[in-house]
This record gives C-alpha cells, sequence and structure tokens, in this order.
C-alpha cells in the first residue's frame, strides 16, 4: 500500500482526501480483498475523504500514461506497509517507464500548465485566489519538485542544488511562502467545517485574517494587510517558479553556442542567450549595466549573477542615487522596457524601490475588485509592457490608431513616466489619483526630471481615469460632453499621452476593463475631442448649421424612397436636440421605419456592432409613458443587458429609441431570440405583460450570490447639473442583482422624471447606471426637495 499525492508528500490538510494505492501482482485472494474492504471501512467510519486504487503495477504504469492526475499523484507516492522489496520493484520498473517517455510527460506538463493560467489567471481568482491550484499557489511547487524529479532524479526539490546552474537558487523563501500557504490552506478547511476548499472566498478573508494574528492598522484594515502578505508570498511563488522552469530548460534542452551580440560591453560575456560577469568583482552601478544589456539584447541574466546581484543591491544599492550614470540606466529601463521580465527581476531585485522609494507602499498591493488580476506594483509594470507594445505595433491588426497616436508624440518618455507611476498614489490615503499628483513632483525631481514634464505627468495621473469614466458614463453624442473633456485637457499632445495611457492601464486591467465595447467608446471620445481641439474652438459648434446641414444630408439619403413632403412634415416633429446628437445612418433608418410602419406599434432595425458582442438596436413606436423602463424589462427578461439607451419622443407622439445591447446568449438562435422579444416589446408598450410579476418570478429563479464581501461596492447617487445644456444627470451605483436597471427606471418614472439617455455599466461585483433625466415640464430638476427625494428613493431601490 502507498500513499499518493498530498498524502504521499506529507502535506495533508484538514480537509484533504487520503489517497490510497494498493499494488499487486496477480489475482487477489477473497480474502485479500475482504481486508481491503475492512481496512477502507474503518477509514470510511471516521469521517476520512478515501480515495483508492487497486492495480498490477503494469495496470499503474499505463494509468499514469494516460491519465495526467494520476501521474502526478504517483510521482509523490510513499510506501506504507505490505511488502517493500515488492514497493521497490514497481517503483523502479515506474520510474523507468516514465524515463522513456520523458518528452511526452514534458508535453503534457505545458498543457496542464496553460489550461491553469486560463483558468486561474482571471480577476475573480485574483480577487478570491485559489491557495492550490491558483497562479503562484501550491501546485507550483509540486511541479517544480515533479520536473525535478523527473529529469535531475531529485527525491526531493531541494536536491537540484547540486547542478551549479540551481546553486543560487533561493528555495529557503520559496519554503517559507509553501509554509504560509498550507497554514492558510489548513485555516480554511477549518473555517470549511473540515471540508476541503483551497478557494479563499471574500466571507472567508476577514475571519482568516483575524485567526492568523492580522489587526487593523492606521492605514489599512487587517484583511487588507493579510490578503498583501497572502499576494506577497503567491507572487514569489509564481517568480521563482518562472525563474525554475527557465533553468531548468537549460539543463534538459540546452541551446547551441550562439555568437554573442555585437559591442556587448566588456564586463559580460553572453552565454547560451544568458548574460555572466566575465569578472569576479560586481558592484551595484554593473548591475544595473547587466539588467540594460539584457533588456536591449534580449537576454537573459545568470543565476549566479542574480544571486550576487541581489545581495550588492541589498548591501551598497544606496550609493547608486549618488550618480547620474546610475539614474539614467535606470531610466532607461523605463523607457525601453523591451524585457517584461527584466522589468519584473528589476522590482524583484529592490531597484525600483530603490529609486523610487514610493514603490513600497504599493508592492503586493492587492485591489478588492472584479477588474484587477495583479498586484498594483506588477499592474504598473504591466501597463509599461503594454506601452512599449503598443509602440511597437502590437495592437495594429484590430486598433491601428494606437500605433499612429503613439508615433505623433512629441515626448513619449514621459508617457512611459505616468505608466509606472499612475498608481501610486493606491499606497496612501485618499483618492488615488488626487494622490498620485501630489507624490509624483518629487519622484520625478529625484529622477532628473523639471519643467514641462513634471506638470504633465502629475496632470496625467489626477486625470488618468477621466476618459474612461467619460466614454462610459456620458452620451457622447451630447457636444458639450466632448467640449468639457477638451476644456480639462486643454491640448493635443496631452489629450494623446492621456488616450493611450487610458489604453494601457485598461489592457493591462484585464477583460472587464478592456473589453472590446469599452475600447469602442474610448476611441469615440479621442476622435470628438481631438476634433474640437484641432478646431481651436473649445465652445459648442453653431447648433443652427450643424442642424441644417444634418437635415440636407438625411433629404438627400431618402429622396426615391419618399416623397420630399413627406420627409419634410416627419423632419418638423424632431427635435433640434436629435439632429445634433444622432449619426446620419441612424437618422436614415429610423426615417425609413417611420414612414413605413403604417399600422404597426414598434418595428426597430438591428444592427451588429463590429469587434463587440453588441447589437445596435434603432426602434420606432408610439411614445408611452415608462418606456425606457418597460424596454429595458422586455431585455432583461430575455438575458440581454441595456448597456445605453438614448429616446427622442417627437410632436406628433412617435419616439425614436436607440439602444446598445448584449446579444442574445444563444448566438445559433439569435434571429429566432430577437423575434421573441420584438413580439414581448409590443405586448410590454401596450401594458399587456406583466413585467413586474415576470421579473420578480426570475429573479428568484436565478440565484445571485449574496454579496457578503469585506469590501462590498458603495451604494451612491450622485446629481449634476452642469454636464448637459439640457438634462439633470444621475449617477447611480451600487451591487449588482437581477433586475435592478429595470427597478431603478421604474422609481426615476415614479418620481415624475422622463429619462432621455441612460448609459449603464455593470460587472459580478457592481453596477454603475447613468441616466440623463427632465421633469414633467421638460427642464432640469432645481428643486432641492425632489433632488433629496430621488436620493432617498433611489437608494431604498438599491439597498
Amino acid at each position: 500500500m502507498a500513499a499518493l499525492g498530498s498524502y504521499g508528500r506529507r502535506e495533508l490538510c484538514l480537509g484533504s482526501d487520503v489517497d490510497l494505492l494498493l499494488i499487486h501482482q496477480g489475482r487477489l485472494s477473497r480474502e485479500t480483498n475482504e481486508t481491503i474492504r475492512r481496512v477502507l471501512y474503518t477509514l470510511w467510519d471516521v469521517k476520512l475523504e478515501v480515495g483508492h486504487t487497486v492495480l498490477t503495477f503494469q495496470e499503474c504504469n499505463r494509468l499514469a500514461l494516460s491519465d495526467f492526475r494520476f501521474l502526478t499523484s504517483v510521482m509523490d507516492s510513499r510506501f506504507l506497509l505490505g511488502a517493500r522489496d515488492f514497493y521497490r520493484l514497481f517503483e523502479a520498473a515506474f520510474w523507468s517507464k516514465i524515463d522513456r517517455e520523458k518528452e511526452t510527460i514534458r508535453r503534457q506538463f505545458l498543457v496542464y500548465q496553460q489550461k491553469r493560467q486560463e483558468k486561474f489567471g482571471t480577476q475573480e481568482y485574483f480577487l478570491e485566489p485559489d491557495i492550490k491550484e491558483g497562479l503562484g499557489g501550491l501546485r507550483d511547487i509540486h511541479f517544480m519538485a515533479w520536473a525535478a524529479k523527473l529529469y535531475f532524479k531529485s527525491k526531493q526539490l531541494r536536491d537540484v542544488k547540486r547542478f551549479s546552474v540551481f546553486s543560487h537558487f533561493g528555495l529557503d523563501k520559496l519554503q517559507e511562502s509553501e509554509s504560509f500557504l498550507l497554514k492558510v490552506r489548513n485555516q480554511l478547511h477549518l473555517l470549511a467545517g473540515g471540508r476541503r476548499e483551497d478557494r479563499l472566498l471574500l466571507p472567508y478573508q476577514p475571519k482568516l485574517a483575524k485567526s492568523l494574528g492580522f489587526r487593523n492598522g492606521a492605514f489599512n484594515t487587517g484583511p487588507e494587510r493579510f490578503m498583501r502578505d497572502l499576494h506577497g508570498h503567491l507572487n514569489r511563488i509564481r517568480y521563482r517558479s518562472e525563474e525554475f522552469h527557465v533553468k531548468a530548460m537549460e539543463l534538459i534542452d540546452p541551446r547551441p553556442e550562439e555568437h554573442p551580440p555585437e559591442e556587448i560591453s566588456p564586463e559580460f560575456q553572453a552565454v547560451k542567450g544568458t548574460l555572466v560577469l566575465k569578472g569576479e568583482d560586481l558592484s551595484p552601478l554593473l548591475v544595473l549595466k547587466a539588467l540594460d544589456e539584457a533588456n536591449r539584447r534580449g537576454l537573459s541574466l545568470g543565476s549566479g549573477l542574480i544571486w550576487e546581484a541581489s545581495k550588492k543591491i541589498k548591501e551598497q544599492g544606496k550609493s547608486l542615487l549618488r550618480g547620474p550614470e546610475a539614474k539614467n540606466l535606470f531610466l532607461e529601463l523605463i523607457y525601453r522596457p523591451s524585457d517584461q521580465k527584466i522589468l519584473r527581476l528589476a522590482l524583484e531585485l529592490g531597484l525600483i524601490s530603490l529609486f523610487i522609494p514610493e514603490f513600497k507602499k504599493i508592492r503586493n498591493l492587492a485591489q478588492f475588485t472584479y477588474y484587477h488580476s495583479e498586484t498594483v506594483d506588477l499592474h504598473s509594470l504591466k501597463t509599461l509592457e503594454t506601452l512599449h507594445l503598443i509602440a511597437q505595433g502590437m495592437y495594429a491588426d484590430r486598433w491601428p490608431m494606437f500605433k499612429n497616436v503613439c508615433d505623433e508624440l512629441k515626448n513619449p518618455h514621459w508617457l512611459f513616466l505616468v505608466g509606472l507611476l499612475h498608481d501610486v498614489g493606491k499606497g496612501y490615503r485618499g483618492e488615488h489619483s488626487d494622490r498620485g499628483a501630489e507624490i509624483v513632483p518629487r519622484i520625478l525631481k529625484r529622477l532628473g526630471a523639471a519643467g514641462k514634464a513634471v506638470q504633465v505627468v502629475a496632470f496625467l495621473i489626477q486625470h488618468h481615469l477621466l476618459l474612461a469614466n467619460v466614454s462610459q458614463r456620458r452620451d457622447l453624442n451630447d457636444e458639450k460632453t466632448a467640449v468639457q473633456v477638451a476644456q480639462v485637457v486643454g491640448d493635443l499632445e496631452t489629450l494623446r499621452l492621456l488616450f493611450l495611457l487610458t489604453v494601457a492601464d485598461s489592457l493591462a486591467t484585464g477583460p472587464i476593463a478592456s473589453s472590446d465595447w469599452k475600447i469602442m467608446l474610448l476611441i469615440e471620445l479621442f476622435f470628438k475631442v481631438r476634433r474640437i481641439l484641432q478646431s481651436g474652438t473649445l465652445a459648442s459648434p453653431d447648433a443652427t448649421r450643424r442642424v441644417e446641414e444634418s437635415k440636407a444630408a438625411l433629404s438627400r439619403s431618402l429622396v426615391g424612397a419618399f416623397s420630399g413632403k413627406e420627409i419634410a412634415e416627419l423632419m418638423d416633429q424632431v427635435s433640434t436636440r436629435y439632429f445634433l446628437n444622432v449619426p446620419l445612418e441612424d437618422m436614415i433608418e429610423h426615417f425609413r421605419i417611420a414612414l413605413s410602419m403604417e399600422d404597426q406599434k414598434l418595428s426597430w432595425t438591428l444592427k451588429k456592432v463590429k469587434h463587440a458582442p453588441v447589437t445596435h438596436v434603432i426602434l420606432c413606436t408610439r411614445d408611452r409613458p415608462g418606456l425606457f423602463s418597460k424596454m429595458v424589462g422586455v431585455f432583461t427578461l430575455h438575458n440581454i443587458n441595456v448597456l445605453s439607451g438614448n429616446i427622442f419622443t417627437l410632436k406628433n407622439g412617435l419616439a425614436f429609441d436607440l439602444y446598445d445591447v448584449t446579444n442574445p446568449l444563444d448566438p445559433l438562435r439569435e434571429e429566432e431570440m430577437w423575434s421573441r422579444v420584438l413580439e414581448d416589446a409590443r405586448q410590454a408598450i401596450e401594458d399587456k405583460l406583466p413585467l413586474d410579476e415576470l421579473i420578480s418570478k426570475k429573479a428568484e429563479m436565478i440565484s445571485f450570490e449574496e454579496n457578503l464581501s469585506p469590501y462590498p461596492p458603495v451604494e451612491r447617487i450622485r446629481v449634476d447639473n452642469e454636464g448637459s445644456d439640457f438634462f439633470t444627470i444621475l449617477e447611480v451605483g451600487g451591487g449588482v442583482r437581477m433586475g435592478l436597471l429595470y427597478h431603478l427606471a421604474r422609481r426615476i418614472f415614479a418620481l415624475g422624471l422622463d429619462i432621455r439617455f441612460a448609459k449603464v455599466n455593470s460587472d459580478k461585483e457592481k453596477m454603475t447606471g447613468v441616466f440623463y433625466v427632465r421633469d414633467a415640464s421638460g427642464q432640469k430638476i432645481y428643486e432641492n426637495a425632489l433632488i433629496e427625494k430621488a436620493r432617498r428613493e433611489i437608494l431604498g431601490v438599491l439597498h
């Protein structure tokens, strides 16, 4: 009998399975089978989760090569009882077979690791990490141990030290992190009632922090301090694992000798893609030179050089702050971050914190939102890497304008400085954009920057969320939106810098923040603000001229299909705001529908949005009280999310609506689904569909997990009378639940307010809704009593 998996490794936690392998040769007797059953029943009786397999060792070897999980479990096997000599024969046969199949197994390793990266490298697993299988978790240490057994015949991971390439590998720190994770895993199992639970879910985090002794501090809570420590250990294991596999490949699959790069610094030499020191005297300045050489030439640093560099920076690093050469070398790493691993190494060696002590406050700092998939320090480095990729044209296939805008920059170095420092304020109390803008001038002064560079970088940090917030929360067809942004930004160079920073920040944050839809909104805002700045007039252009131009273009497009009289009469019914805010192609479609819908109650045209899972709905109907809430209700019933809605009421009682919504869930039945939605919409506007009842039933059927997070979204409402010339803007934020947008729209309507435009942004964690409203007389809301009533009642819906 052998112990497998965590039992074999001697790291059973409270809820771990006890995995047993019974190895035999020949047919088992009835007596032996009965003995095995009695043993298993005994283990089950004491409430152990027991996994058992009974195999001959030939069967075991065959199964190991076809089942990756079984293979790795057997690699950790340990003799328990029975015939020890027979177990040794089994071991010899197993490892002999494995040795012959090393290449096949290596491919399985790579596939499994890729699947882990795809599954666990997401925002949800950053906020609630999996201690065992997640990136930087215990499984990374297991993989190193398995590779050591497979390729280097090392019984324990520490045995790899006998190879020179691993002589300086930081095993002590790795074991410290492993011990911390095992402690956390055991506590998790305890909190889960003794069952296996490896996901550090939000409700567990405060309890675990308390049990492990993390107390509230002056600037952060116990759970925040605990999660910062945890991410520190996860990041360390992840980095060491990457380092281990690179070094293992040097031994497993050595590259042929290469000609050294031309003009390499005389202090170094390149050996098989690795930069090593020629002499024995390493100074802190040579460490920076080594990083610069490796970064520019696509080389890695030798393990001995990394180990010596770590000691030198720790002991003598401050000497670098006295000379301009060191500062210039450091800035070269920031301005040309060609190799992310070299930049990460500079962080691990303490060089970034040496030149920028403020960076220490964001080291391993977790961000408690579903948007981020990295700690603040690694997100900052990823933003730098993304800016470099943009500059190299790596996104040109999908978004060619990124590279074009980058090429227009007069001071690209400023962009890389702000990319590294844009979130440095998160290490301090208060709004991080404002704190970062306060802090950054002293950082830049220390780095030798002065004059306009300091002013612009501080401005960019203070406003680095401006374009994202406006594009996702304001009506981009309202000319005043772009005018206000242009007034804040001031000039074209600053706009280019801010746009590229926003793009890189979004892409580095993760898929939720950088969805195709959000990037498209960002690009639309950029072009509109750029047009205003290029014209040199920071005010709305003449509205009368624009309306006449829109009407003329619309008439030209419709002549032939409809009479000039029909077109002119319908134009007389449409508001000036419509002609100012709606794109020509949407106006053409509205007029076509209105002039040909006859006795239809509601009709629409659907247009798929290119490069995004979004449908643009161009709709015409008879205006009804609460029209927006009814349409939202219908979309909700069909699992379609409203991203934005724009409602225009004509004098003759028609309504021209525009909605951007997510596509139906089943792409193979879209046409059928849209037909159902259309039929329900026609029923709803006639009040023949009981929306309240249907949405309540749907909410009961869909179980949203109760938000037990110690970091819940803030429920808020902000009233803005300055953002639009014609409407009061209600900006609402809170948690997510089924039908929330419908209930908000209903409550706003019940307050006697008319929704004319809405934009909604929601994820697993929170919802932000922006509503452009006016009162029954068509005016903004100025009465304090009504504003306060709106605040109270909308907050009531959010609760």
